[in-house]
């Protein structure tokens, strides 16, 4: 049986994973970076997402894109987009390039 999902549903429930996603991180925020930290990863491999409010730069780890990706079946250019603006909106600030 194929159900067919609207793009906005798809959306809502992305942005669901990602709220949940985000709360289960540990929040870091010194000078103007925002750091989202795995609180059971190792130290020198704990860093999921990091912005640098300096150039707007967001930096996410390779494995939530690909998990993103394939649980909503965006693409690559999609997802980055769609991380960008919920970042953008969760923290209030200028996303200008995620990569």
């Amino acid at each position: 049986m194929k159900i067919i999902i609207k793009e906005s549903k798809i959306d809502m429930l992305m942005t669901e994973y990602l709220n949940t996603w985000v709360n289960s991180r540990r929040l870091v925020e010194f000078d103007r970076f925002i750091v989202l930290e795995d609180p059971n990863g190792e130290e020198e491999n704990d860093v999921d997402m990091e912005y640098d409010g300096d150039d707007g730069r967001l930096w996410v780890r390779r494995k939530l894109f690909d998990t993103l990706s394939d649980l909503f079946g965006k693409n690559h250019i999609e997802t980055l987009v769609f991380v960008g603006k919920f970042f953008e909106y969760k923290f209030g600030v200028e996303v200008n390039k995620v990569e």
